[in-house]
């Protein structure tokens, strides 16, 4: 097996740490051999789990990151390299929390859907003037036709990860959920359905 360089630093740090834990203790000469054998032992046991912790850290991330989507499946999660999943839902779709101008809106990823849609009440909380919007787009839905109106987010947040004047559209109907369009997944380098997750790749 061959070691990096980094590999072969920590193993010498540790290897320092060890060498003057024994260098102190053979030191004592009040203290009998089995004693400075049994205390060697406990600092090296204790050397391996934090060497063992640190080698599987990346697993227990991941880990992490699924007990809490199963808590809360909408709640992003973003991994060490720039990727952020979430768990699919209950209901068989994924959801996503987004802050949009700092207010917290739940989304739906919807590949059907070409826009980002706000309902008129995430708009509101998002601090848009719904009264004043002009409604010229129209949109064929499973229930009709329904009418939309342009507008464009200043901020949008996930996990850290932030995008500027987004461009979105508020629905005139009676939206239960807001929509995450191919608009928004084209900002995307890559995303995929993984083992009940989505997967979004941005850098």
């Amino acid at each position: 097996m061959n070691l990096s360089s980094s590999d072969w630093q920590s193993f010498t740090y540790y290897a320092l740490i060890l060498l003057f834990l024994f260098t102190g203790l053979i030191s004592r000469q009040d203290l009998p051999f089995s004693k400075i054998f049994k205390y060697l032992s406990i600092w090296l046991g204790i050397a391996i789990i934090i060497i063992s912790l640190y080698s599987y850290r990346y697993e227990f991330y991941d880990f992490k990151n699924r007990i809490l989507g199963e808590i809360n499946p909408s709640a992003a999660h973003i991994n060490e390299e720039g990727q952020i999943s979430i768990n699919i839902s209950r209901d068989g779709h994924f959801y996503m929390d987004v802050k949009v101008n700092g207010a917290m809106v739940k989304f739906m990823v919807d590949t059907g859907a070409s826009d980002i849609t706000l309902n008129l009440n995430d708009a509101k909380n998002a601090g848009i003037d719904v009264e004043n919007l002009n409604f010229n787009k129209r949109y064929q839905t499973a229930n009709g036709i329904s009418l939309g109106a342009s507008v464009i987010l200043k901020e949008m947040e996930i996990s850290g990860v932030k995008f500027r004047n987004m461009l979105a559209s508020v629905n005139s109907a009676n939206m239960g959920v807001s929509l995450l369009g191919m608009s928004f997944l084209k900002q995307c380098k890559k995303y995929e359905f993984y083992q009940n997750r989505l997967v979004l790749t941005f850098y």
